[in-house]
């Protein structure tokens, strides 16, 4: 004996929207019960159709849906589809048009707080004096001056292998790597599915009648994933001293206001000790200039700092704030 077949598909329940009279007012009648207005028999609108409140759908009983209302293309008469001329003139339904489908609107967040009118009135002034600052900072003029120092600074790191305290996972220590310890942590989270998030959309039918899905997004949680964590000690060469050098005191000797690098002996490397290398350089050059009772330092690159000289006087370009001009030198 053959198994029973499943039951269909569940069948879908048909509501009726809503719709206004526009020449009675009437409002609140049917969209399949009632195609003309029962009060002044004025033909449905079906622009005017709209969904009820939700918790107040009322099912169109023993509907039958045949497709979307068309309009009558001489007197706009909406019209079944099962109609194939205008029941109020009697035209064809040849090359007219289907009507307009209802598009339920998702709720509106609540407008944002309007903003005062005094704050507008102070961001005004702000922007107000942000330009004024701008143009007195791009405004400038020729002063002449004098150069009254010219200072410079070279330094130099001194590098040593030095043990120092890492962590990594224990897929990724680095060689060299020892007094390792473990220790198990998270490493990574990963999305598993925990259900779904579901809400009813209500569909225009364009004949009067809705019906209602669900529509479902996919929900996750998450998990931590452990992995292994490596704690150890490595060497890695590290800043053990500084020398420095400037015009007042310089490691080189010689004069003072040519300027030299650094230099000093390096330890060499033994059984105990794993010995120096040079690390990182930097320097920096300085001018100052006077203008009466006002000076002025800049710091420029050492080819600009070479062209001026102590005690020369020079013209430099001093902004209406008060700041000079350094990139102008």
């Amino acid at each position: 004996m053959a198994e029973p077949t499943e039951t269909a598909a569940k069948k879908e329940i048909f509501y009726e929207m809503l719709w206004d009279c526009t020449q009675c007012k009437t409002q609140g009648l049917l969209g399949t019960s009632q195609r003309h207005c029962p009060v002044c028999g004025a033909a449905q609108d079906p622009k005017k159709r709209y969904f009820p409140q939700e918790g107040e759908e009322i099912e169109a009983k023993n509907h039958r849906f045949t497709g979307i209302d068309w309009h009558c293309g001489y007197c706009q008469t909406p019209n079944s589809a099962a109609a194939d001329f205008c029941t109020n003139c009697g035209a064809g339904k040849d090359g007219t048009k289907p009507v307009d489908l209802v598009v339920e609107k998702p709720i509106a967040p609540p407008p944002a707080p309007k903003k005062r009118g005094w704050l507008w009135w102070i961001l005004g002034v702000v922007a107000v004096l942000l330009t004024i600052w701008m143009a007195l900072f791009s405004s400038k003029q020729d002063v002449s001056a004098t150069v009254t120092a010219r200072n410079w600074q070279r330094e130099v790191q001194i590098e040593r292998l030095t043990p120092v305290s890492e962590s990594a996972w224990c897929d990724a220590v680095p060689h060299g790597a020892y007094g390792i310890t473990q220790s198990r942590e998270v490493r990574s989270k990963k999305k598993i599915p925990d259900g779904q998030d579901c809400h009813t959309v209500r569909q225009d039918k364009g004949d009067g009648s809705f019906v209602k899905h669900q529509e479902c997004t996919p929900r996750y949680r998450e998990e931590p994933v452990y992995d292994q964590r490596c704690r150890f000690q490595i060497k890695r060469w590290q800043v053990s001293r500084t020398l420095k050098a400037d015009n007042t005191h310089h490691l080189a000797g010689g004069n003072s206001l040519v300027p030299t690098w650094p230099t000093s002996q390096l330890s060499p490397q033994t059984l105990n000790h794993t010995g120096e290398r040079l690390g990182a350089k930097s320097e920096n050059y300085e001018l100052t200039f006077q203008h009466q009772n006002k000076t002025w330092n800049c710091s420029v690159p050492e080819a600009v700092w070479s062209k001026y000289q102590n005690g020369k006087p020079v013209t430099i370009k001093v902004r209406a704030t008060g700041g000079v001009d350094c990139s102008a030198l």
